[in-house]
């Protein structure tokens, strides 16, 4: 019997094999803007892009994404998934997803810290979500959780975006060579 960690799964992974079936996005975004991006700002309350920090530079074939903040937002475009690298709104990069999965149950709550509230955020925020509850129609939605974790190996960094119910895993190399 053989029981998997999430640990042992990752590592097992063939980085090479996937790095090199990972094809780059074959067009070019009109005026480099995400087509969808509207729909999720009326949707939201707040934008619901995580921002991503990178002090390195990630190489994907001949991509270089050079240190800064970026927004990934996780986008199927002819039926394959692609993270998109956003700054100042306007997309700079689109990096294929090498694998999608589903996000584990409880996952979120168990690795997103807790906000810590004085008595009168508390009351606050209780007073509004009752006020909010009888007029959903005024609400916007919350948006979808998410988090991203970057894991190093010996000759590539992994990208894991968790975005509501999926994780996306994309593939750069650590050297441009």
């Amino acid at each position: 019997m053989f029981i998997f960690t999430p640990f042992a799964y990752s590592s097992e992974l063939d980085f090479d094999t996937l790095y090199e079936n990972a094809q780059p996005f074959g067009s070019k975004l009109y005026n480099d803007v995400d087509p969808f991006e509207d729909e999720d700002m009326i949707k939201y309350a707040w934008s619901p892009y995580p921002l991503f920090r990178t002090s390195a530079f990630l190489y994907f074939k001949d991509s270089v994404i050079e240190p800064g903040y970026y927004s990934l937002t996780p986008r199927n475009f002819k039926k394959n998934d692609y993270i998109l690298f956003k700054q100042n709104g306007k997309v700079q990069f689109v990096i294929p997803v090498v694998k999608k999965e589903n996000t584990p149950m409880n996952f979120y709550d168990a690795n997103t810290p807790k906000v810590k509230q004085t008595k009168w955020q508390k009351f606050t925020s209780t007073v509004r979500k009752k006020f909010y509850d009888t007029a959903k129609d005024s609400m916007r939605s919350t948006p979808p959780s998410s988090l991203v974790n970057i894991e190093v190996e010996t000759k590539y960094i992994v990208l894991i975006l968790y975005y509501g119910e999926s994780k996306y895993t994309a593939i750069f190399k650590r050297t441009p060579y």
